[in-house]
């Protein structure tokens, strides 16, 4: 009786499957990107460091003085020193495809400065790092600083991560609320057209639970088709949405670690579409049972 029922509604349950699906769409492109800032960031993290580059007048006691002092720092996760001999093997293989280039620095006359390569806890705290190393005290030691070559990419992830936490989960919330209020009044008006029914039944002695029963269904139909579209939507924009994100994100690794969030998602969307039905209908038949036993 609940399937016909959503069935013979169908302009009501058109609207009502819609309303659902735009809450688990919204919910789901938010955790989405939830996800992808997360991924994005533990991928960034190992990519964005502050460089030290050091003089070539600096000693070795002093070198090894600062990497202490640098490394001692809280916000400090490692510390590498990169010699003058790495750093050349580093062109040579960052010019491997030109060799012209690879070659114009030989050992003997090797002009590429030491440094430290430092990583920090949190991509925030480079700055803070950054203006510690770059004060008057070592300027003697330091030639340059890299931080302000990473510094937008930081800006940005810090920027994306507080706007997915905020308002993404803010506006998941209030679809929801939506959801809720329109599923419930929704099987409201499915339960007072049908009172005539739930009458003859309470009088020939069934129970609550019988009678709450084809409501349940109906309920739980609306948010398992709500959630079936829902899926068919949102995978067709997990798989064109990825590109644009890698490449506006300038990470490349991005397909096949979010594959298992993809599933996760699509899980929840069930997930929430069932209990969200179930639960209004319920509500729904609770609040209309009790009233009748009142009169």
């Amino acid at each position: 009786m609940g399937l016909l029922s959503f069935w013979r509604n169908r302009l009501l349950t058109l609207a009502t499957t819609i309303i659902i699906v735009l809450a688990l769409f919204i919910i789901s492109v938010f955790a989405f990107a939830t996800s992808v800032a997360n991924r994005t960031a533990a991928i960034l993290r190992d990519k964005v460091d502050l460089v030290v580059y050091l003089k070539d007048s600096a000693s070795e006691d002093q070198i090894n003085a600062l990497k202490d002092i640098i490394g001692s720092r809280l916000e400090t996760k490692s510390i590498k020193f990169v010699s003058k001999d790495e750093a050349l093997e580093r062109w040579k293989t960052n010019h491997a495809d030109n060799q012209d280039l690879a070659t114009v620095i030989s050992e003997t006359e090797n002009p590429l400065p030491r440094s430290f390569e430092v990583k920090t806890n949190l991509p925030e705290e480079i700055k803070t790092l950054a203006d510690y190393v770059n004060s008057e005290d070592y300027a003697p030691l330091i030639e340059k600083i890299s931080y302000e070559q990473t510094k937008n990419l930081v800006e940005r992830l810090v920027k994306i991560t507080k706007f997915v936490k905020v308002v993404g989960w803010s506006l998941s919330l209030l679809f929801v609320l939506i959801s809720i209020l329109i599923v419930y009044n929704t099987l409201r008006l499915t339960i007072y057209s049908r009172s005539d029914e739930i009458e003859i039944m309470k009088l020939v002695g069934a129970s609550d639970y019988f009678v709450r029963g084809p409501f349940v269904v109906e309920g739980i139909s609306y948010g398992l088709s709500g959630a079936i579209i829902a899926i068919v939507i949102f995978y067709f924009f997990f798989k064109f949405s990825i590109p644009f994100a890698q490449n506006y994100l300038e990470v490349q690794d991005l397909k096949d670690s979010l594959e298992v969030n993809l599933w996760l998602i699509i899980g929840m969307q069930v997930v929430i579409g069932v209990i969200l039905g179930a639960l209004c209908s319920l509500m729904a038949a609770k609040k209309y049972l009790m009233i009748t036993e009142k009169k």
